[in-house]
């Protein structure tokens, strides 16, 4: 199924790489766009997907859905990135995760505009077309932090930067790709150090929670009780070598309360 599920993320992409856009339309939230080519692609990958896994269950951006069970399920960012796509800005991707006991058991980011495959199953180890690979072991004080700003949200947006604030000054510097996928895959790969966002829905995360972790990294979901792919919640990735102090400067900057 390996295989079948990377021919499938793979022809995906080929959608972007068109970019034929012919309608961009607004959701809820500041700047939130969706465009013909993410319900494309979410058709695409249901029909794929579901045919792959003959009764498997389905959540993607762009629909309505259920909430997840313990069924096989497949969560699904079609265009993760999608004001990024719009302006040409090559810096998004498909994000997919298979999910069994409410737990991503595989995952797979495919970035096309870089030819880059991210894959990871639960216990095998995370791969970038098809190399091993693993978390930088970076000191905080020489640490780079990618973030995102939550943008629909702008409630967050002055937590958002307070943090971003933080760890600019306290280490090397910051960075922010307008995808949360790309940007934990970017830690899976050692480029980065850390990753937070205040709110990000199960298809931002859901593959590439499974990726850093599978890479040696690991994740937090600081405002719940345990790990919950079936929230809209705040989302921290490190490295073990400075997971500490980043919880530590969130636990210090952001206000108390579920975001």
């Amino acid at each position: 199924m390996k295989d079948e599920l990377i021919r499938i993320a793979r022809e995906a992409g080929q959608f972007f790489l068109k970019r034929s856009i012919s309608r961009i339309s607004s959701k809820e939230g500041h700047a939130n766009y969706v465009t013909n080519i993410d319900c494309m692609v979410e058709a695409y990958l249901e029909q794929a997907l579901c045919q792959l896994l003959p009764g498997s269950k389905f959540i993607g951006e762009e629909q309505e859905n259920q909430r997840l069970s313990d069924a096989p399920t497949w969560i699904v960012d079609p265009l993760d990135g999608t004001t990024n796509f719009i302006h040409d800005y090559r810096m998004s991707s498909v994000s997919i995760a298979l999910c069994e006991g409410k737990k991503p058991v595989a995952g797979v980011i495919w970035q096309p505009y870089g030819n880059e495959l991210f894959y990871a199953e639960r216990g095998k180890g995370a791969t970038l077309n098809s190399e091993p690979i693993h978390v930088a072991d970076t000191p905080y004080s020489e640490a780079l932090i990618a973030f995102g700003t939550a943008p629909y949200y702008e409630e967050l947006e002055e937590t958002s930067m307070r943090l971003a604030r933080v760890f600019l000054r306290d280490c090397a510097d910051i960075r922010r790709t307008g995808s949360a996928a790309i940007d934990l895959a970017n830690l899976a790969a050692g480029r980065t150090d850390a990753f937070f966002e205040m709110r990000l829905k199960p298809w931002d995360y859901a593959a590439g929670s499974l990726i850093v972790q599978e890479a040696g990294g690991l994740v937090r979901m600081p405002l719940l009780d345990a790990l919950d792919y079936d929230q809209s919640t705040a989302v921290v990735a490190a490295t073990p070598a400075i997971m500490d102090q980043v919880m530590d400067v969130f636990r210090r900057y952001q206000p108390q309360g579920k975001a």
